[in-house]
């Protein structure tokens, strides 16, 4: 009886293993929709790895980089009818994630339906920066630490010998700019504090590559 225990195990493990993908490494670019943003959107990279592919579950790990941000101008008419300058205000945000997570998958010989919900902790920062034409030079920076999720639902496209692919998705992030934008205060120069709340929907592109040929099963 035990040596039929352990042969089955052993079955298992070598059918498990020589279904196993090795891991590969990615990088994407993802653009999502902010209307109080210009361009009406804020923009992330990403450099991560799949870290093995086994039956309908790969794990993820990556760092991501956030940015965006909008300007805001206060000028007036005079009495000769010119646009007259009087101050100017950039708003710009940044942050640093790493982010860890499954994507399951279904797959065929050629692509993959995937699901990939995502956890990502990391800092912000919020920079601003007035100028009027008294030459007032005013520079505003805050950082805080935050933490959120997102979540992926797409189509990837495989490599038909080599390890790697094409992935198009749609993905919603709770990420908040927020966090820091929301500390600046130029009240005093007469911008009304803004209440910044990023979390959208956008479009996400990755491309994956890595070394030797794909296991079918």
């Amino acid at each position: 009886m035990k040596h039929i225990l352990a042969i089955l195990l052993f079955t298992t493990l070598s059918i498990s293993y020589s279904q196993l993908q090795p891991p590969e490494a990615y990088i994407s670019f993802a653009a999502f929709y902010e209307d109080e943003f210009e361009p009406s959107a804020y923009l992330n990279f990403s450099v991560g790895s799949e870290l093995f592919a086994l039956k309908h579950v790969a794990p993820e790990v990556d760092v991501t980089y956030y940015f965006g941000g909008r300007s805001d101008e206060d000028w007036a008419i005079d009495s000769s009818g010119d646009i007259g300058f009087r101050s100017f205000l950039d708003r710009f945000f940044d942050a640093w994630v790493w982010g860890v997570g499954p994507k399951f998958f279904i797959q065929d010989d050629y692509s993959r339906v995937v699901f990939i919900p995502k956890y990502h902790f990391g800092n912000q920062r919020a920079i601003g920066d007035y100028t009027d034409t008294d030459q007032t030079d005013i520079r505003q920076e805050t950082k805080s630490k935050f933490n959120f999720w997102t979540f992926s639902l797409g189509y990837e496209f495989l490599g038909t010998d080599k390890i790697g692919k094409l992935g198009l998705y749609l993905t919603y992030t709770a990420f908040n700019a927020g966090k820091s934008l929301n500390q600046l205060d130029f009240s005093e120069q007469d911008y009304h504090k803004q209440n910044f709340n990023t979390k959208a929907i956008g479009i996400t592109v990755r491309l994956s590559t890595g070394f030797g040929k794909r296991k079918t099963s």
